[in-house]
């Protein structure tokens, strides 16, 4: 569980993330790997790191920032995302 209003389940190449929150932007960064996705917030929290020990998911940081938050998913190596609305959240997969 990541905060209160967010959650998510990985299933080999894929990670969903629930939350009711709506998405802003999403982005990746090189060096290392990691898709960014940054959602709108209506409160504030303490920025925490889980290791998810599920490659090609390495860990997940939720980070608090003015007027929204951001999930920053690193990667054991390069790859190419999709990401989808699903029922109830936001479907990353890698290819």
């Amino acid at each position: 569980k990541l905060r209160d209003t967010s959650s998510f389940s990985i299933s080999q190449n894929e990670i969903k993330i629930f939350t009711k929150d709506a998405k802003i932007r999403d982005f990746f960064v090189s060096e290392p790997y990691k898709v960014v996705i940054d959602f709108k917030k209506e409160s504030s929290f303490t920025t925490k790191t889980i290791l998810l020990q599920s490659l090609p998911f390495v860990s997940a940081t939720l980070g608090d920032h003015d007027g929204f938050y951001r999930i920053v998913i690193l990667l054991d190596g390069h790859y190419r995302y999709d990401l989808e609305n699903i029922d109830g959240g936001y479907s990353v997969k890698l290819k």
